[in-house]
């Protein structure tokens, strides 16, 4: 394989206006009101098992840089130093990794991948799915979610591998003087490849809803996994994002390599597999109709919500008085996402309140729910109470049910049904690379 092709052919996978108050509206009443809700038990959503990629550990060779500039062995995920500061939100309730960092979880040729390249990613994922749960809800339910997380571990391993299995086979491809070309000016254009899919994804996800997300998620996981976690941190650069990062125990130089050994270890299929197929028309209108249900628009709502916890205060009537005080500011004149910004104590106060684009079923809270979602929009609610606080919510956009039309879907199909066969051809390539290739599956192991 020639660098040329190895340098130029990689793929590079690349606010509404504020509303005005309601005229109309009846002030906030401080009178403490009698408690009547309780909390509603929660029905613990199932794991859905990512196509992910596994997030490489510093403490392996760097094969992009030179071996002065290599980190140090100390330097492990997972381990906690003066300088890598623990996670105060990580996983409620979550235990200690069930893994050393340093625990051979499998080998490939000669590269090993270890606790700490998966175990990362396992606790991010996790958080995504659980980061609002409180911890006697996550204690509740602790059995049940250490089931899924050894899913979820064998999962990501197993991606892991072939992804791994790819890149040993893309070096392999490669003659002595022309790996070691490579490896020289290989940093050089990852770090540039990286750092853009990133700028350019993060602006997609930020607008994203459902439907976009998954799309995202299809084209190059790992990119949109990191972008969802700056969205959620609300941080916007690359070395904010190293911090969240280290919090679970791994960082952005990781994830660069991973990007590195994944991008690269597709070169090699561009030699040996057929990625480019023929559909037909006949073709797209079959994979539409049999799969109409991911082409539904789903009702959603955008709003701003002032939020008032418990126990932030002595008493629920001190929570009360203070949340319609927050909403008599906005009645009075004061912009909305200023006064979640400077004095609520929800999660989103940050950015002003907003929610964008939630779906009946997203939302912990089903008492803001059942609120929001029959509220008109641009309409300011009454004080909502659930068992955490008190909310206060104003729909700023309502979108109704539908459905995509096929001439709008119809290169998205495309897309989809070559990257099925795509993904079947690769399935074949990597089971006959296994042949040249040895490969070690701690898990498989354990099974004989």
């Amino acid at each position: 394989m020639k660098l040329q092709t190895v340098f130029f052919s990689i793929v590079l996978i690349g606010v509404g206006a504020v509303l005005t108050p309601l005229i109309h509206a009846q002030s906030f009443r401080n009178p403490f009101p009698p408690s009547t809700p309780v909390a509603d038990p929660m029905v613990l959503p199932a794991v859905n098992t990512p196509v992910n990629q596994n997030v490489n550990s510093p403490q392996q060779t760097n094969r992009f840089v030179p071996a002065s500039q290599q980190q140090r062995i100390a330097a492990l995920p997972n381990a906690v130093s003066r300088s890598t500061p623990t996670r105060k939100s990580r996983l409620p309730g979550a235990r200690d990794s069930i893994y050393e960092p340093t625990a051979v979880l499998a080998k490939v040729g000669p590269e090993y991948i270890l606790a700490g390249d998966i175990m990362p990613q396992v606790d991010i994922v996790l958080w995504m799915m659980f980061k609002d749960r409180s911890p006697a809800e996550m204690e509740k339910y602790r059995r049940q979610i250490d089931m899924e997380k050894q899913m979820l571990i064998r999962s990501l391993l197993g991606q892991a591998i072939d992804s791994k299995i790819l890149y040993v086979a893309f070096k392999r491809s490669m003659k002595p003087e022309e790996l070691a070309q490579f490896e020289e000016r290989a940093s050089e254009v990852i770090d540039s490849a990286f750092e853009s899919s990133i700028d350019e994804t993060l602006a997609k996800v930020k607008m994203a809803d459902k439907a976009e997300m998954k799309r995202l998620r299809a084209k190059d996981m790992q990119i949109t996994q990191l972008c969802t976690l700056m969205v959620e941190n609300q941080v916007e650069t690359h070395r904010e994002l190293d911090g969240i990062l280290r919090t679970f125990g791994t960082s952005l130089e990781q994830a660069k390599q991973t990007f590195a050994e994944t991008n690269f270890g597709r070169q090699a299929l561009t030699v040996d597999v057929k990625l480019s197929f023929e559909v037909t028309h006949q073709e797209l209108l079959d994979y539409y109709f049999e799969n109409v249900d991911d082409y539904k628009i789903t009702e959603a709502i955008s709003f701003e919500q002032l939020t008032v916890q418990f126990k932030n205060h002595e008493t629920k009537q001190k929570a009360y008085q203070k949340i319609c005080a927050l909403g008599n500011s906005v009645l009075q004149g004061a912009r909305f996402d200023q006064v979640a910004i400077a004095q609520s104590e929800g999660p989103k106060a940050k950015s002003g309140g907003k929610y964008e684009l939630i779906e009946r079923g997203d939302l912990v809270s089903e008492k803001i729910e059942e609120v929001a979602f029959d509220l008109p929009v641009n309409r300011m609610s009454p004080v909502i109470e659930d068992g955490n606080g008190f909310y206060i919510v104003r729909v700023q956009k309502h979108r109704e049910e539908n459905r995509e039309k096929f001439t709008e879907v119809q290169s998205e199909i495309e897309q989809a049904i070559q990257n099925e066969r795509r993904n079947e051809a690769i399935q074949k390539y990597i089971t006959k690379v296994k042949t040249h290739i040895p490969v070690w599956n701690s898990f498989e192991a354990e099974r004989q």
